[in-house]
């Protein structure tokens, strides 16, 4: 259509007679063209152009509009089905959760479905079909499911409270009720307005774990002991003047110095640290909590020994405060004029800053575990000597002082969490329950019958060096250097011994239960002809027992001393006679009859000779005496020797050059827990000590109304085998 509208103008143009150049240009232009395209074309003739009508037109619109509608159409079914399909999908969603709801609640938790995280931080349920309620902050269940009322403060109260001066109290709290023991230490501010005691003993009952009804008299003990410390507590007083005399030296006329010696002695769960140091309590920078903190950081001690030893710091101070008010000291410089206190006090000016050598270990901390029998022990100690501490010292003519040679021990409740280093696993470990009395069975006072190798239950002695070794009269003394440098300390002063040289008093049970020397030295004087006959063989006693010696002894010498009657000896200091013992050939006491042994081989027993025939004659003289169903034998127990002293020893690592032997030894089947040694000489009188004694007739009795009344008659087979 473009295209002939040109040659319409230009035959108009030219018929008109009126062409411009421009057209006459156009026209023969067009003519060329269509010679050109004439002339290029076949035969075949030009299209025809087409004529645009308005049914042509209508007939466009209607094909336009119909495809329009298709489309349309068809997306529409493509929104339909993928609608349907997601309703399906959320409807499958949901019926799913709903089963899993309903039936597979216990198993499908919500952090599982929702993560971690969904009951926790406080979160409950929602979806439990009830109307909703708001729960406010007072409302909540606080963690741990804590009853006591929470510790509140606004920011005016807290404002109040920094600007009141601090002034830390030592309390010790010692609670004993029913079947429960709390101990504890720890600072509290005189001036906190903010925090009352009634709240923090019901926090700390309800840390422990306490469960009424307990609770409430142990919380009620708890305040009375924090008033009563409170109200007792006598601050210290630092004055600060100018000097009298530019010219002189401050010590010229006043003497401000003292220095006291702190002892720590700290026991918490298994662990106790014991040391000591000197303490300048009249000195303001000195601050026990920062010295506590760098003290168990440089041991790498818990938490719990840092306020521990801060504690100790301000108790053993306060002692020494509550002297100097008892005095009346002004506290303004002057000399102590009591001589008690004088002599309580460390002699100042110090008159040399270096010290023996020998003294290194008394300033040195020591940290070591005890057993469970080692804390039983500590236990009774500590007990006693509370009762001890509580009993006043009155003096005559003077004011009532507090006891300054002796330091109390602290040993702390431990309390339970799996979070705090050095806290408690369960409420067992705590310390918490008194310990059950006659846990541990004293020693039989009416002699040794058994050697001592041969107790099994023996308990280790602890590790703390210096702490109960020797006994009660040289346990405080330390070498000569300690004693020199304590008489130099105190020239001008009393002589009364300071706690330096006397530690704390051990209970007589502890003296008691110390070990007694494993053998009896006995010096005899025999004159060297008779001492060359013996040895070889050729002197005799008159008394020698018709009985042969055993094949086990072989070239032993057949002699016999003459035995002393004496009374049996006692444990302890007593004056009886100790009886002589009697040595038969080379062997010491205990062991005639002993045969040599094979080493011992991993994983496999050795199988016993049979025990010397004296020792069976023997037990049968004692089974026809006594025929009320006692039932013993002879055994050979398998034992290491001391290369020296050819003593059985039961030390880990052996010695060198052991000896290895078969030593005889007595079993008694009602009491299994010690074997017992046969003696004197080739008898078996010690064991006839043991076979009388009460605890003995009771197992018997006990068996045999066991056994119906019977089993008299079968100890004659069990000795002799």
């Amino acid at each position: 259509m473009a295209a002939t509208q040109p040659s319409t103008s230009s035959a108009s143009a030219a018929g008109s007679g009126h062409a411009t150049p421009t057209a006459v240009a156009g026209s023969a232009s067009e003519n060329n063209g269509n010679s050109r395209a004439s002339a290029e074309s076949s035969p075949a003739a030009a299209p025809e152009p087409i004529e645009r009508t308005k049914d042509s037109f209508t007939k466009l619109m209607v094909e336009r509009f119909t495809s329009r509608d298709a489309v349309a159409a068809a997306a529409l079914s493509d929104q339909l089905n993928h609608t349907r399909i997601s309703t399906s999908y959320q409807r499958q969603k949901i019926n799913e959760y709903r089963h899993i709801r309903t039936d597979y609640q216990p198993v499908f938790t919500p952090g599982r479905l929702y993560g971690e995280g969904y009951r926790g931080y406080a979160n409950g349920f929602t979806e439990n079909h009830a109307p909703a309620r708001i729960v406010y902050p007072s409302q909540k269940v606080r963690p741990g499911r804590r009853t006591t009322p929470a510790l509140k403060y606004s920011r005016k109260d807290m404002l109040k409270q920094a600007e009141l001066h601090e002034e830390l109290v030592p309390v010790r709290i010692e609670v004993e009720w029913d079947k429960f023991k709390l101990r504890d230490t720890f600072t509290w501010n005189l001036h906190d307005r903010i925090l009352h005691v009634e709240l923090f003993a019901a926090q700390l009952v309800e840390d422990i774990g306490l469960k009424p009804p307990a609770a409430q008299p142990v919380f009620e003990q708890i305040v009375v002991q924090m008033r009563e410390q409170l109200n007792d507590f006598y601050p210290f007083v630092f004055s600060e003047e100018d000097a009298l005399d530019p010219e002189l030296p401050y010590s010229a006329y006043k003497n401000d110095e003292m220095r006291i010696l702190v002892k720590l002695n700290i026991t918490i769960g298994p662990h106790t640290l014991v040391d000591q140091f000197e303490w300048e309590i009249n000195n303001p920078s000195n601050s026990p909590e920062e010295f506590a903190a760098n003290m168990a950081r440089d041991l790498s001690l818990s938490g719990e020994f840092t306020t521990a030893i801060a504690h100790c710091i301000r108790e053993q101070s306060q002692l020494f405060t509550k002297s100097l008010y008892s005095v009346g000291h002004p506290f303004d410089g002057r000399p102590i004029e009591d001589s008690d206190l004088v002599s309580a006090f460390l002699q100042t000016p110090i008159p040399t800053v270096f010290r023996p050598q020998q003294q290194a270990k008394e300033y040195a901390p020591y940290m070591y575990e005890m057993s469970d029998a080692d804390l039983d022990r500590n236990e009774t100690i500590f007990s006693r000597e509370q009762r001890r501490q509580k009993r006043s010292i009155n003096r005559r003519g003077g004011p009532q002082l507090p006891d300054l040679r002796e330091r109390q021990r602290t040993i702390r409740t431990l309390i339970v969490s799996s979070v705090l280093p050095g806290a408690a696993g369960n409420l067992e470990e705590t310390g918490l329950f008194k310990r059950a009395a006659g846990t541990r069975k004293r020693p039989n006072r009416e002699g040794e019958i058994s050697d001592s190798e041969d107790s099994e239950d023996s308990v280790p002695e602890s590790p703390a060096p210096s702490q109960f070794a020797g006994t009660a009269r040289t346990r405080g003394m330390r070498g000569a250097a300690s004693v020199a440098q304590h008489r130099m300390s105190n020239l001008g002063r009393s002589e009364t011994p300071d706690a330096l040289h006397h530690e704390t008093r051990t209970s007589r049970r502890f003296r008691e239960e110390t070990e007694d020397p494993g053998r009896l030295v006995v010096t005899l004087k025999i004159n060297k002809d008779k001492l060359r006959r013996l040895l070889r063989g050729e002197y005799r006693f008159t008394n020698t027992p018709s009985q042969p010696p055993t094949p086990s002894q072989g070239a032993t010498p057949k002699v016999l001393a003459k035995a002393v009657p004496t009374s049996t000896p006692s444990r302890g200091i007593s004056t009886t006679p100790v009886p002589i013992p009697h040595v038969v050939g080379k062997f010491p006491p205990g062991q005639i009859g002993r045969l040599p042994a094979p080493p011992p081989v991993p994983g496999q027993q050795h199988t016993p000779p049979n025990p010397p025939d004296w020792l069976v004659q023997a037990l049968k003289g004692l089974e026809k005496k006594y025929s009320e169903g006692d039932r013993f034998e002879a055994i050979m127990k398998y034992s290491y020797l001391d290369p020296v002293t050819e003593l059985p020893v039961q030390i880990h690592p052996l010695p060198d050059g052991v000896k290895y032997a078969w030593l005889p030894r007595i079993r008694c089947l009602d009491c299994t827990s010690k074997l017992y040694t046969p003696g004197p000489d080739m008898t078996a009188q010690k064991f006839e000590t043991h076979l009388r004694f009460s605890s003995h007739r009771e197992a018997v009795r006990l068996r045999l109304m066991a056994e119906g009344g019977g089993g008299g008659g079968g100890s004659g087979s069990n000795a002799s085998s």
